[in-house]
């Protein structure tokens, strides 16, 4: 049977892999461990805000170009009426069409913005497992902090104490 001790190393090694792993699928392989769940959580933090300024600033510019194609195409329908060179009729008529063409490539940007939901969404699933994570080795240290026998905080005998190698072990 594990003793407390080992139930704790067992517990944080399993929180601790598992956090690696996230940080890895996100293409974080070479954070710091010292400060691997601040720098999780201030990482995603910027990720997403990065994610919503990139989403805001295109969704902007495609609404903008929409707008001008559509003023531009009024205009060409208002001045094929004014002219009488089939030149100039057939230019204005093709000039519709091609903004009609990009109109529809601008919505389609904007609606190809959707995929920035999607990486909102990944990034809130990640927040929440940093967050539980550091929730849970909290639990761990305070649930063994009650424990007298627990090595938590500072030793109160010579046999009870951890050497900095075994808590370095712990997260190495």
């Amino acid at each position: 049977m594990m003793s407390d001790l080992e139930t704790l190393r067992h517990d944080l090694i399993g929180m601790v892999e598992e956090l690696r792993a996230t940080l890895h699928d996100i293409g974080d392989q070479n954070l710091p461990q010292a400060n691997v769940v601040s720098n999780a959580r201030d990482r995603l933090r910027y990720i997403a805000a990065l994610t919503e300024q990139s989403a805001g600033q295109t969704l902007g510019a495609a609404e903008a170009i929409g707008d001008r194609l559509r003023a531009q195409q009024a205009r060409a329908a208002e001045l094929v009426g004014k002219t009488r060179s089939p030149e100039i009729r057939a230019f204005l008529a093709g000039l519709q069409a091609e903004h009609e063409l990009s109109r529809h490539d601008a919505s389609e940007i904007i609606q190809a913005q959707a995929f920035q939901d999607l990486v909102g969404q990944v990034i809130n699933k990640l927040m929440v497992l940093v967050r539980k994570l550091e929730d849970s080795l909290v639990h761990l240290l305070v649930e063994e902090v009650a424990d007298p026998e627990a090595l938590a905080g500072p030793a109160l005998t010579p046999e009870t104490a951890v050497s900095q190698d075994e808590i370095d072990d712990l997260f190495g």
